[in-house]
């Protein structure tokens, strides 16, 4: 015997009839079937359950007709559409609104400002548009640009920026790291690594994977840890890893215990031999220490 199948709505293509709205009320509107007199939904758009919802929820306008009922059911209709463009138009301003704060956030992660600087950006440009552009004040006052809100839209910036080199990451054919310590202000050690990568493509992707904070002392084992958890975040392969630039510290071109020898470790066995390259830029540094220029 054959298993019972389910009906499934979907399947059945049913088909709103247009003289439903005359003598129900109903119209479609994209996939629903609106009650112009509640604005309730039904589930499938069958004339049974169409005209049950009439006849138990709106009897009494069945004495509505004629003239006054066409009239009437277009002025349900008009009310219907000024409402629903009434929340499109919201949903337009909010987009904006929202992009026009993210935009601001990036802003002021980039030039290193407090969070708190988004409310007085925000008061700036209003009281400028109240001068220069009057109809756009109220969608600026829309904008949220809060601490807490601030805060969060950096993250979700930073946490898309994380997503997208990850995604490179994935199609990476060899890459190399070039890795920098150096102490802060605060006498806190910081760790920044850089990848280049280059696709099967030839598409080639450079950028800062992270920067870390050393807790404890700068040692080679430290900076091999958060080198390794920074190239975890985007999905690094370190079997595709091909060259390493450092800095000529102990703690990085260490003959056994370095950076470089510990990610030699952690690559495990490789067909190619690990490149150690010196950054020009402290190569650069060194140059000039020793040149002497006559005047």
């Amino acid at each position: 015997m054959a298993a019972n199948r389910k009906r499934k709505v979907d399947n059945e293509n049913r088909q709103f009839n247009d003289d439903w709205t005359v003598q129900y009320c109903f119209v479609q509107q994209h996939t629903n079937v609106i009650c112009l007199l509640c604005h309730s939904t039904v589930a499938v758009a069958k004339v049974s359950n169409i005209k049950r919802h009439y006849e138990t929820k709106h009897r009494d306008f069945h004495n509505v007709v004629g003239d006054e009922r066409t009239a009437q059911i277009e002025s349900l209709r008009r009310s219907l559409n000024r409402q629903q463009n009434i929340f499109s138009k919201h949903t337009a301003d909010f987009s904006v609104t929202c992009e026009v704060s993210y935009e601001i956030s990036l802003i002021i992660a980039k030039s290193g400002r407090p969070f708190t600087d988004g409310d007085f950006v925000k008061q700036c440009v209003i009281t400028s548009s109240e001068k220069l552009c009057l109809e756009a004040v109220r969608k600026l006052q829309m904008v949220t640009l809060n601490r807490m809100k601030v805060q969060r839209r950096i993250s979700h910036l930073s946490a898309d920026v994380t997503r997208q080199l990850a995604d490179k990451a994935a199609n990476f054919v060899y890459f190399s790291l070039a890795a920098d310590e150096s102490t802060d202000f605060n006498s806190t050690a910081q760790l920044l690594v850089f990848v280049r990568g280059v696709s099967s493509s030839f598409d080639i992707t450079e950028d800062l994977i992270g920067m870390g904070s050393m807790k404890d002392q700068a040692t080679a084992s430290a900076l091999f840890k958060e080198t390794v958890r920074l190239c975890s975040s985007v999905s690094l392969d370190f079997t595709k890893l091909v060259s390493v630039a450092t800095d000529v510290a102990l703690a990085m071109t260490g003959e056994s215990n370095g950076l470089v020898a510990l990610l030699m470790k952690h690559r495990g066995k490789q067909n190619r031999q690990l490149v150690k390259l010196h950054c020009i830029i402290h190569q650069q540094n060194l140059a000039v220490k020793n040149l002497v220029f006559r005047h």
